[in-house]
Protein backbone atom coordinates (compact mmCIF):
# COMPACT_ATOMS: atom_id res chain seq x y z
CA UNK A 1 0.00 0.00 0.00
CA UNK A 2 2.80 2.40 0.93
CA UNK A 3 4.58 1.72 -2.36
CA UNK A 4 1.39 2.49 -4.29
CA UNK A 5 0.96 5.79 -2.43
CA UNK A 6 4.58 6.70 -3.14
CA UNK A 7 4.11 6.04 -6.84
CA UNK A 8 0.95 8.17 -6.82
CA UNK A 9 2.80 11.03 -5.11
CA UNK A 10 5.67 10.79 -7.59
CA UNK A 11 3.25 10.86 -10.51
CA UNK A 12 1.46 13.86 -9.04
CA UNK A 13 4.77 15.68 -8.52
CA UNK A 14 5.79 14.95 -12.10
CA UNK A 15 2.49 16.30 -13.43
CA UNK A 16 2.83 19.45 -11.33
CA UNK A 17 6.42 19.94 -12.50
CA UNK A 18 5.33 19.61 -16.13
CA UNK A 19 2.47 22.04 -15.55
CA UNK A 20 4.75 24.53 -13.83
CA UNK A 21 7.30 24.36 -16.63
CA UNK A 22 4.59 24.73 -19.26
CA UNK A 23 3.16 27.78 -17.50
CA UNK A 24 6.56 29.45 -17.20
CA UNK A 25 7.43 28.66 -20.80
CA UNK A 26 4.16 30.21 -21.98
CA UNK A 27 4.83 33.41 -20.05
CA UNK A 28 8.38 33.61 -21.38
CA UNK A 29 7.44 32.99 -25.01
CA UNK A 30 4.61 35.52 -24.76
CA UNK A 31 7.10 38.03 -23.33
CA UNK A 32 9.46 37.31 -26.21
CA UNK A 33 6.64 37.88 -28.71
CA UNK A 34 5.74 41.21 -27.13
CA UNK A 35 9.32 42.48 -27.17
CA UNK A 36 9.93 41.22 -30.70
CA UNK A 37 6.81 42.85 -32.15
CA UNK A 38 7.56 46.19 -30.52
CA UNK A 39 11.21 46.07 -31.54
CA UNK A 40 10.25 45.81 -35.20
CA UNK A 41 8.33 49.06 -34.94
CA UNK A 42 11.17 50.73 -33.03
CA UNK A 43 13.58 49.65 -35.78
CA UNK A 44 11.39 51.56 -38.24
CA UNK A 45 11.51 54.58 -35.96
CA UNK A 46 15.31 54.50 -35.93
CA UNK A 47 15.36 54.55 -39.72
CA UNK A 48 12.82 57.38 -39.75
CA UNK A 49 14.85 59.53 -37.35
CA UNK A 50 18.24 58.91 -38.97
CA UNK A 51 19.40 62.04 -40.76
CA UNK A 52 16.95 64.37 -38.99
CA UNK A 53 17.66 67.12 -36.49
CA UNK A 54 16.18 65.05 -33.66
CA UNK A 55 19.44 63.58 -32.39
CA UNK A 56 18.17 63.20 -28.84
CA UNK A 57 15.19 61.17 -30.01
CA UNK A 58 17.38 59.04 -32.26
CA UNK A 59 19.77 58.34 -29.41
CA UNK A 60 16.87 57.26 -27.21
CA UNK A 61 15.42 54.97 -29.86
CA UNK A 62 18.82 53.38 -30.46
CA UNK A 63 19.09 52.68 -26.73
CA UNK A 64 15.64 51.08 -26.84
CA UNK A 65 16.89 48.89 -29.66
CA UNK A 66 20.04 47.77 -27.85
CA UNK A 67 18.19 47.01 -24.63
CA UNK A 68 15.33 45.10 -26.23
CA UNK A 69 17.65 43.09 -28.47
CA UNK A 70 19.44 41.97 -25.32
CA UNK A 71 16.11 40.99 -23.79
CA UNK A 72 15.27 38.82 -26.77
CA UNK A 73 18.49 36.85 -26.37
CA UNK A 74 17.90 36.29 -22.65
CA UNK A 75 14.28 35.25 -23.15
CA UNK A 76 15.28 32.93 -25.98
CA UNK A 77 17.92 31.26 -23.83
CA UNK A 78 15.59 30.88 -20.85
CA UNK A 79 12.82 29.38 -22.98
CA UNK A 80 15.31 26.89 -24.41
CA UNK A 81 16.50 25.96 -20.92
CA UNK A 82 12.91 25.11 -20.01
CA UNK A 83 12.50 23.06 -23.17
CA UNK A 84 10.41 25.58 -25.08
CA UNK A 85 10.78 27.53 -28.30
CA UNK A 86 10.11 31.21 -28.83
CA UNK A 87 9.01 30.47 -32.40
CA UNK A 88 5.93 28.53 -31.31
CA UNK A 89 2.51 30.01 -32.27
CA UNK A 90 1.55 33.17 -30.42
CA UNK A 91 -1.72 33.30 -28.53
CA UNK A 92 -4.47 35.42 -30.07
CA UNK A 93 -4.51 37.77 -27.08
CA UNK A 94 -0.79 38.44 -27.33
CA UNK A 95 -1.03 38.95 -31.08
CA UNK A 96 -3.83 41.45 -30.59
CA UNK A 97 -1.91 43.48 -28.02
CA UNK A 98 1.42 43.46 -29.82
CA UNK A 99 -0.27 44.18 -33.12
CA UNK A 100 -1.95 47.20 -31.59
CA UNK A 101 1.34 48.48 -30.21
CA UNK A 102 3.18 47.94 -33.48
CA UNK A 103 0.39 49.69 -35.36
CA UNK A 104 0.42 52.57 -32.91
CA UNK A 105 4.13 53.13 -33.34
CA UNK A 106 3.89 52.76 -37.12
CA UNK A 107 1.37 55.60 -37.46
CA UNK A 108 3.87 58.24 -36.42
CA UNK A 109 4.26 61.14 -38.84
CA UNK A 110 7.75 61.23 -40.45
CA UNK A 111 8.99 64.31 -38.60
CA UNK A 112 7.09 63.94 -35.30
CA UNK A 113 9.86 62.74 -33.06
CA UNK A 114 8.00 63.55 -29.85
CA UNK A 115 5.01 61.46 -30.94
CA UNK A 116 7.31 58.58 -31.79
CA UNK A 117 8.82 58.72 -28.32
CA UNK A 118 5.36 59.09 -26.78
CA UNK A 119 4.28 55.84 -28.41
CA UNK A 120 7.45 54.15 -27.22
CA UNK A 121 6.40 55.17 -23.71
CA UNK A 122 3.16 53.26 -24.21
CA UNK A 123 4.99 50.18 -25.44
CA UNK A 124 7.67 50.23 -22.76
CA UNK A 125 5.02 50.59 -20.06
CA UNK A 126 3.39 47.43 -21.40
CA UNK A 127 6.78 45.71 -21.38
CA UNK A 128 7.31 46.75 -17.76
CA UNK A 129 3.98 45.44 -16.48
CA UNK A 130 4.46 42.22 -18.46
CA UNK A 131 7.83 41.67 -16.80
CA UNK A 132 6.17 42.34 -13.44
CA UNK A 133 3.69 39.55 -14.18
CA UNK A 134 6.51 37.24 -15.24
CA UNK A 135 8.50 38.09 -12.11
CA UNK A 136 5.53 37.37 -9.85
CA UNK A 137 4.72 34.12 -11.64
CA UNK A 138 8.32 32.91 -11.54
CA UNK A 139 8.65 33.68 -7.84
CA UNK A 140 5.34 32.02 -7.08
CA UNK A 141 6.41 28.87 -8.90
CA UNK A 142 9.91 28.79 -7.44
CA UNK A 143 11.85 29.60 -10.64
CA UNK A 144 14.66 31.83 -9.42
CA UNK A 145 16.41 32.08 -12.80
CA UNK A 146 13.32 33.40 -14.56
CA UNK A 147 12.57 35.76 -11.68
CA UNK A 148 16.05 37.30 -11.98
CA UNK A 149 15.59 37.71 -15.74
CA UNK A 150 12.18 39.33 -15.22
CA UNK A 151 13.48 41.70 -12.57
CA UNK A 152 16.24 42.91 -14.88
CA UNK A 153 13.71 43.31 -17.68
CA UNK A 154 11.46 45.39 -15.45
CA UNK A 155 14.37 47.54 -14.29
CA UNK A 156 15.42 48.16 -17.89
CA UNK A 157 11.89 49.08 -18.97
CA UNK A 158 11.50 51.42 -16.00
CA UNK A 159 14.85 53.05 -16.81
CA UNK A 160 13.81 53.64 -20.42
CA UNK A 161 10.44 55.06 -19.40
CA UNK A 162 12.13 57.44 -16.97
CA UNK A 163 14.55 58.47 -19.71
CA UNK A 164 11.56 59.43 -21.85
CA UNK A 165 10.26 61.51 -18.94
CA UNK A 166 13.57 63.38 -18.95
CA UNK A 167 13.84 64.08 -22.68
CA UNK A 168 10.26 64.44 -23.90
CA UNK A 169 9.76 68.05 -22.73
CA UNK A 170 12.79 69.21 -24.71
CA UNK A 171 11.62 67.25 -27.77
CA UNK A 172 8.23 68.94 -27.61
CA UNK A 173 9.90 72.33 -27.21
CA UNK A 174 12.15 71.66 -30.20
CA UNK A 175 9.23 70.81 -32.45
CA UNK A 176 7.27 73.86 -31.29
CA UNK A 177 10.24 76.08 -32.12
CA UNK A 178 10.60 74.42 -35.51
CA UNK A 179 6.98 75.45 -36.14
CA UNK A 180 7.96 79.04 -35.25
CA UNK A 181 5.83 79.07 -32.12
CA UNK A 182 6.78 81.10 -29.02
CA UNK A 183 7.90 78.66 -26.37
CA UNK A 184 8.14 79.42 -22.67
CA UNK A 185 10.44 77.58 -20.31
CA UNK A 186 8.30 74.46 -20.44
CA UNK A 187 11.20 72.09 -19.94
CA UNK A 188 11.88 73.21 -16.38
CA UNK A 189 8.18 73.33 -15.57
CA UNK A 190 7.65 69.84 -16.92
CA UNK A 191 10.55 68.41 -14.95
CA UNK A 192 9.24 70.05 -11.78
CA UNK A 193 5.81 68.54 -12.40
CA UNK A 194 7.34 65.10 -12.93
CA UNK A 195 9.40 65.34 -9.76
CA UNK A 196 6.33 66.30 -7.74
CA UNK A 197 4.28 63.46 -9.20
CA UNK A 198 6.86 60.74 -8.55
CA UNK A 199 7.65 62.08 -5.09
CA UNK A 200 3.98 61.89 -4.16
CA UNK A 201 3.65 58.33 -5.43
CA UNK A 202 6.78 57.25 -3.57
CA UNK A 203 5.38 58.75 -0.39
CA UNK A 204 2.01 57.03 -0.74
CA UNK A 205 3.65 53.66 -1.45
CA UNK A 206 6.12 54.02 1.40
CA UNK A 207 9.08 53.90 -1.00
CA UNK A 208 10.89 57.04 0.09
CA UNK A 209 14.61 56.50 0.56
CA UNK A 210 14.48 57.99 4.05
CA UNK A 211 11.44 55.98 5.09
CA UNK A 212 11.84 53.95 8.24
CA UNK A 213 10.74 50.37 8.56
Amino acid sequence: MSHACARTDDARDEIMTEKTTATLTTYITDMHALVNHGLRAIDRQARMLTGTSHLQALGAVQEFQRTLEGHLKLLDARAAALGGKVTQPIKDAVTTVTGFVAGLVSRVRPLSACKAIRDDYTFLSLVAVSYLMLFTTANGLGDRETAVLAEQGYRDAARLVMHIDRILPSLVAQELREDNLPVADLERQSRTMLARAWKREESELGLETNATA
